[in-house]
């Protein structure tokens, strides 16, 4: 779920940003269901996320990436990781390989009347890489059991316009999620965007706050590729501490609730490591010699909601 500079602090991060296959956890009907299905899930159909531009860019960089974001406070960049073998009802991560040519926006839903616009694999993959025009073929609307035609990814689904399938079982059912509505990405109040493949997927998920972990149990507020907070499962397991490796591959959910996933930790020597969220207008809030510094960059950039979300990193 980007490479970046941050203004008093340069923190390389690599990250797992990127939604594929056939599962998402964060969905509605997973909000309070406990699964432990998420970013970290690396195999076949559910969600991962490696950190890619909202605006549909990829810089093409190795995969580390320097901060959450840089001194204009735009999100982070990185590419995905390789897949991991798992179950055949998860998903891996994988990052779009570039410039999937794109029929329509489904922020603005303009298709032909009787078509919506959607996200799909259109090369025949496990990722939502591209968008076209398909037939509204039902009237499912948020939170709304649905079905998908052929697999997870074809985009073809009994929700309506403006929703799309995710979730789905091996059955094919799911639960309709909305797209981000317009210009100024609007989903429903408690939700926020969270956009990934590099756009094509711009999808509304619930929110939360970073520093109050304010999630249902069993969850953890993470960030996405575009500089929000949405909850998913906690899959840290017996790891996800302070100084904890957390792999590109293992995802964003791989720290426990309460802990970033990123570089710039005392003594990581791991691509990411666990660290503590730390709030800007409380001093001394992390262990020396960390600091806490905006997840932002430069703090005036930050949404006015998230003005006193930091990390506790090394200064540089």
């Amino acid at each position: 779920m980007p490479a970046m500079a941050w203004v008093f602090v340069d923190l390389p991060r690599a990250t797992t940003m990127t939604l594929a296959a056939w599962v998402l956890a964060c969905s509605p009907s997973a909000k309070d269901d406990g699964s432990d299905e998420g970013p970290s899930s690396a195999s076949a159909g559910s969600t991962g996320a490696s950190a890619d531009d909202d605006n549909g860019d990829d810089d093409g960089n190795d995969g580390n990436s320097e901060s959450p974001a840089d001194d204009d406070g735009n999100a982070d960049d990185t590419t995905g990781s390789d897949p991991d073998d798992g179950d055949d009802d998860q998903g891996f991560v994988l990052p779009p390989d570039g410039g999937a040519a794109n029929e329509c926006d489904p922020k603005v839903q303009d298709c032909p009347k009787g078509q919506k616009c959607t996200a799909w694999a259109n090369d025949g993959g496990t990722f939502w890489n591209a968008n076209r025009c398909v037939d509204t073929a039902g009237d499912g609307v948020g939170g709304d059991v649905c079905q998908v035609e052929g697999s997870g990814v074809s985009g073809i689904d009994t929700c309506t316009v403006g929703f799309i399938c995710l979730n789905t079982d091996a059955d094919g059912n799911g639960t309709c999620v909305q797209f981000c509505q317009g210009e100024n990405e609007d989903c429903e109040p408690g939700d926020v965007c969270a956009i990934y493949n590099d756009g094509v997927l711009p999808i509304c998920l619930v929110g939360c706050d970073p520093l109050l972990q304010d999630c249902p149990q069993g969850q953890g507020c993470i960030d996405t590729p575009n500089g929000q907070f949405i909850c998913f499962t906690d899959a840290s397991g017996a790891a996800g501490a302070d100084g904890d490796p957390c792999p590109p591959e293992d995802g964003e959910n791989s720290c426990d609730p309460g802990y970033w996933c990123g570089q710039g930790s005392t003594g990581c020597m791991d691509v990411n490591c666990c660290t503590p969220y730390c709030d800007l207008s409380e001093p001394d809030n992390c262990q020396a010699p960390e600091e806490c510094v905006s997840f932002y960059g430069d703090p005036g950039s930050a949404p006015p909601e998230y003005m006193d979300v930091g990390v506790c990193v090394l200064p540089r």
